[in-house]
């Protein structure tokens, strides 16, 4: 190889780069355009849900300071009313997406402490995310209310000793959607940035003319690879440092790792992703073909299939299976536990073993496909 040459088509995807506003805007503009967006518009902490809070036993101490147990949380925003039909026609119209039901003998039931204690939960079953919230909430409020300390020194019947239960989240202590999702985000960042940009750019001289010419010059292959591989490679870690910092300035989403790990792990998947885009630009010849090659691919597993949005294990087993052979899938892991948790070298280790194998399996594909010839 020619260093000397591969200087002059480095520089000349650079002036195309420069020259192209898509370029800037599919690396720069779409990237903290998917930050805003996922970090302000989707959360799994959902507070401030709409309930009707049907109150049968509206006369009795136990049930009046459960009640107000729901009203003040700021899980609920509970609408108070005394018939099962109001909460019920209030539900089929939208207008709440639970019912939380305290029957009338509710009080009684709970001074004579025969294990008859009980209220009603009721979700809204058409959005089950929101649903299980509601029951969740419910449940752990009414658990609460039922080892507070208030009632066992004025119960009559005595109680066992009260227990203290205190909540412990290792990793993500503030529970914050923003700080599970980023890694998610990150990947789509340099799966559109890497992949979908550098799938059109073969494609593009393929339209244009220029690939025939570059063909006729004694230019090798490795040297065209390298070529288009280096600038995109620097505009993706581009792209991902002003992500990263987006991300903590904005969200103050923790960085537990440190900078090697971090650079290593981003270094292996923007080359894979590069490799990607680079072959379905070959194969493809095409724009419009390679971006809906490259969307469907990268953009879309990245999405469903990488554990960003939905836990890996609960999908079906065949679906589990199809997750192994997505990059994306590998990065979203350890991305995610050097942000999260820190150093953790076996769980790095794993998937760089599997990014590296698949880049060199992209490097000898993407040689084969690309032909110094015009067919």
């Amino acid at each position: 190889m020619n260093t000397k040459i591969i200087r002059a088509l480095i520089f000349k995807e650079l002036k195309q780069i420069i020259r192209d506003p898509s370029n800037w805007l599919v690396s720069f503009v779409i990237p903290l355009l998917l930050l805003f967006v996922f970090g302000y518009g989707m959360s799994f902490n959902l507070k401030n849900i709409g309930v009707d809070l049907v109150l049968e036993d509206s006369s009795g101490k136990a049930a009046l300071d459960l009640a107000n147990s729901y009203i003040d949380s700021e899980y609920f925003v509970t609408n108070v009313v005394h018939s099962m039909e109001d909460a019920k026609g209030h539900m089929e119209s939208g207008k709440s997406c639970g019912i939380i039901r305290i029957p009338e003998n509710f009080s009684k039931s709970f001074a004579k402490r025969d294990n008859k204690t009980a209220i009603q939960i009721i979700g809204d079953g058409s959005d089950p995310n929101t649903a299980s919230y509601v029951e969740g909430y419910a449940q752990g409020i009414f658990t609460k209310w039922m080892l507070s300390s208030s009632f066992n020194q004025s119960s009559k019947k005595p109680l066992s000793p009260t227990l203290n239960i205190v909540d412990r989240l290792w990793f993500n202590p503030s529970s914050e959607t923003v700080n599970f999702i980023i890694a998610g985000i990150l990947t789509m960042i340099l799966s559109i940035v890497g992949t979908f940009l550098t799938s059109l750019v073969v494609a593009r001289e393929w339209e244009r003319g220029t690939m025939e010419a570059m063909i006729a010059t004694p230019i090798s292959i490795w040297e065209i690879i390298i070529s288009k591989i280096i600038p995109y490679f620097v505009l993706a870690s581009v792209s991902f440092i002003l992500a990263i910092i987006y991300s903590v300035s904005i969200f103050n989403v923790p960085i537990q790792c440190s900078l090697f790990p971090m650079v290593l792990l981003n270094c292996v998947f923007i080359t894979v992703s590069l490799l990607i885009g680079l072959i379905i630009s070959t194969t493809a010849k095409d724009q419009f073909v390679a971006s809906m090659a490259a969307f469907s691919i990268t953009f879309m597993p990245t999405m469903m299939l990488s554990g960003f949005i939905f836990e890996i294990k609960s999908m079906p087993m065949w679906i589990q299976c199809l997750t192994y052979i997505f990059p994306a899938r590998y990065y979203v892991s350890s991305i995610r536990t050097l942000l999260m948790v820190g150093d953790i070298w076996t769980v790095l280790l794993r998937d760089l073993a599997v990014l590296c194998l698949m880049m060199v399996v992209f490097f000898f594909i993407l040689k084969r496909k690309t032909k110094k010839s015009v067919e």
